[in-house]
This record gives structure tokens, C-alpha cells and sequence, in this order.
């Protein structure tokens, strides 16, 4: 019994330091994710999940995220979203209608949605093109259902300056979504 209080209480102490993290998204494994702060000018690598705060296109309603108030908010109070690195400095990006491809290679699952999965629909923003990333830029997917994950393909590469932490998976599992797409 006490072991089982000692690893409550830890608990209770690592996540109100915000070391923890509670992902309810299934655009990555939902469930318990460690979080350690992210320091500027480390390099990040593919196959990283990091904690980033993108910048969203302008003139459209995001009403839809919630943005929830959580410790270590995004500027204007929205949560950030957790995410993998999928592609890095050097690497070509070009994303269509059909889907994203890196160096060539399709991305799976990757045909951008024109609306929220919500009601009531709304226009999602279209990030399209072909992009060589710079020194400090990133393309960035979820890869736990990618299908409906808001990610690069909507907003584009991130910069290092809007990334928070890493984050490494405690106790997590997969969830596809499935909701009924009408366009």
C-alpha cells in the first residue's frame, strides 16, 4: 500500500510541475506522455515527438480546437499540440490535394481534409506547394491516426523558436477515428 501511495503521490507532484502530459487526440497515441523542456538550439530529429505551438494561418475559425486552458498554454491560451517530426533541414516537402510526399515518398494517410470533422463544417486552411526546410525548420504529422491530425499540412513547416518539449509515451494506445465525412 505504500508503494502504491508513493507512485500516486510522484504522480501528482510530476504533473502539476508539468512534466506530464494528458494527450485526448487521436492524431497521436492518446494517454500519458512524459514532457521535458525543449531548449533552444538543440537539434530535434525525425521520428521526435515534440510539444509545439505553431503559428496558425490567419482568416480562419478555429473555434473548433477548444483551446482548453492547461499549463504551459500557447500565446492566447491554446493547448499545445503534440506532435512527430516527419521531415527536417534538407528535406523536400511538396503537399497536394492528394497528400504530402517527402524526398519522393508518399506520407501515409496524408490527403489533407477541406473541412472539420465537426459540426458545423468548417474550411480547414490548405497549406500547398513544394518546400526545401531550411536550417531550424520542421514538417510535423500525427502519427497516431493522421488521418484527422491538424498538423504541417494545415499550417505549414514550424520553426524551433515554437517548439515546447519532447515528449516520450508513458501509457498510451492507438484510437482510429472514424466519423462519418460527408464532402
Amino acid at each position: 500500500m505504500a508503494i502504491t501511495g508513493a507512485i500516486i503521490a510522484s504522480a501528482v507532484i510530476a504533473w502539476n510541475n508539468g512534466d506530464w502530459r494528458l494527450n485526448l487526440s487521436p492524431s497521436e497515441p492518446m494517454g500519458l506522455w512524459s514532457v521535458q523542456p525543449y531548449k533552444l538550439g538543440e537539434p530535434l530529429h525525425v521520428g521526435e515527438i515534440v510539444t509545439l505551438c505553431p503559428q496558425l494561418p490567419a482568416g480562419y475559425d478555429y473555434s473548433w480546437l477548444g483551446h482548453d486552458q492547461v499549463a504551459n498554454a500557447c500565446t492566447g491560451g491554446g493547448t499545445p499540440y503534440v506532435k512527430t517530426i516527419v521531415a527536417g533541414p534538407g528535406d523536400v516537402v511538396h503537399e497536394d490535394r492528394h497528400g504530402v510526399t517527402i524526398n519522393g515518398v508518399p506520407l501515409p494517410d496524408s490527403r489533407p481534409l477541406p473541412f472539420t470533422t465537426s459540426k458545423p463544417q468548417l474550411a480547414l486552411p490548405q497549406w500547398r506547394g513544394t518546400i526545401t526546410l531550411k536550417a531550424g525548420q520542421y514538417w510535423a504529422c500525427g502519427a497516431g491516426d493522421p488521418r484527422f491530425s491538424f498538423d504541417s499540412r494545415y499550417w505549414g513547416p514550424f520553426d524551433l523558436s515554437q517548439v515546447q518539449s519532447v515528449a516520450h509515451p508513458i501509457a498510451v494506445f492507438n484510437y482510429r477515428y472514424s466519423p462519418r465525412i460527408t464532402n
